[in-house]
This record gives C-alpha cells, structure tokens and sequence, in this order.
C-alpha cells in the first residue's frame, strides 16, 4: 500500500494536467461516485459531519491496525471533497493519518476556489477524520466531533430551503443565493431574510409563503417571519458551485 505522501503526491500530478476548473470539478465528481459508500444505516446524526453547508456522513472502522473509511453527501461536490480525502486516509494507520500535513490541498488550488462555507467544511472533514484516528489510537470507539458553527436547528432549517425552488432558474433559493439570513433561537422563533433574482417578480408573494411553510415543518420551529428585501442587490456571485455546475456556469 502506498503511504500517505505517495498517494497526495499522485494527486497533485493528476491535477496537474487540468487547465480549468471545470476539468477539475468533473474529476471530483467522477471521484465522489466511485468512492465506498457508507451504508444506509450509518447515515446517522452522529455520523454527520458538523460544520459543512451540505450533509455529510462519515463511518470509520478499524482492521488490522488500519482504518477504513466510507462516506456519503447530498451535494455532488462535497460528496467529491470527502471523496478526495479518503483517497488519501482510507487504509491508513491512525498514527500515519495524524503525523500527515494537508500541503497537497493547496498544491492543487482547492481550498482557494471554495466557497468561505465550504472551505470551512472541507476543514471540517479533516478534523473529524483525525478525530477518528486519534480516538482509535487511544482505544476509544467513537471520536469527538467538531464543534458546529450553526445549530442543528439552522443545519435543518437550511436543508428545507433547499426543497424551494426559483420560479425561473431550476435551482434551489438556497444554493442560489437568495437567503441573506437566517436567525433562530433556542425558543424556535425562526428569522429569514431573502431576496428574488428580479425585484419585479409577479409571484413572490408565493415565494415567500412556501419558505415560510417549508421552514415551519421543520421540527422545533415556532414561528417563522419572511423578510423580503432587494438590497443588496443578488448576483450570480452568491450562488454555490453546485448551482454553477448545474446550470453551466463553471
């Protein structure tokens, strides 16, 4: 088996031979479907990753001194970000994984072509897999996760979102930018600020009543207000790579 300098080494040569972004999100993705899957019944609240703007759900078991990973998310380029990291970690000693350094992540340009958000959670992924090999190094079963920069109320409110649509771009309002905020306290009073792609939309009072309805079936929340407001102006800037990926804008 190759180690862990061999196999990031191998992977920088493989990115080397793209000229653009696009190329490289397509062999992500092409990584994220050929990655072991995790079962079914592991994709449980303690196996999701906290800290990432998409689900992800890592398992991790021990072999022979070794771990093994599987994983799974709901977003096609995330699901190729932990995709790329197992490639590096699947089958590793617990001490090789926590002795390695992540220079190949900047050798091949991808932190800095991530959205802040996911930045953040491709940072999330590597905590919680050397949490898994600290944890099996010290005999533990399960490894403490990193902490969550939102709630799990707000995790549930933003995957909601993703189930309303733009009524002209066939893309969900999250990934498309259009929520500017979103507030919820312990008491499940929920607040939302969003805007439309065009402020002369002649459904947006359906817009607004669907976030509004969707939010509300989320278990926990109370109440939910809808601010609808066009300032700042939306810019396709704001939507996420998948968004851009889907439409093909990347």
């Amino acid at each position: 088996m190759k180690t862990i300098q061999e196999i990031q080494a191998d992977i920088v040569d493989e990115f080397s031979v793209f000229t653009d972004w696009m190329d490289k999100y397509e062999y992500l993705i092409d990584l994220g479907k050929s990655m072991p899957l995790i079962d079914e019944k592991d994709k449980t609240e303690s196996n999701l990753i906290r800290g990432c703007q998409s689900r992800v759900w890592l398992s991790c078991r021990e072999e022979g001194g070794r771990l093994y990973f599987a994983a799974d998310s709901d977003a096609i380029i995330t699901k190729g970000i932990i995709s790329l990291l197992l490639k590096v970690y699947d089958g590793q000693t617990p001490e090789d994984i926590l002795a390695a350094d992540e220079g190949f992540i900047e050798q091949i340009g991808l932190k800095e072509n991530l959205s802040p958000t996911r930045a953040n959670g491709l940072v999330s992924m590597i905590q919680t897999i050397k949490a898994h090999a600290a944890a099996w190094r010290g005999s533990k079963p399960q490894p403490e996760t990193p902490a969550a920069p939102k709630t799990d109320l707000e995790s549930d409110i933003i995957l909601a979102l993703r189930q309303v649509y733009d009524p002209e771009i066939p893309v969900n309002i999250y990934d498309l930018g259009l929520i500017y905020d979103i507030q919820a306290d312990a008491d499940g009073q929920v607040f939302i600020r969003m805007t439309l792609t065009a402020p002369n939309c002649p459904i947006a009072d359906d817009v607004v009543a669907q976030v509004r309805e969707a939010v509300s079936d989320v278990p926990g929340v109370k109440d939910v207000q809808v601010d609808l407001v066009f300032e700042p102006e939306w810019t396709t800037d704001r939507m996420s790579e998948e968004a851009k990926l889907e439409l093909g804008m990347l």
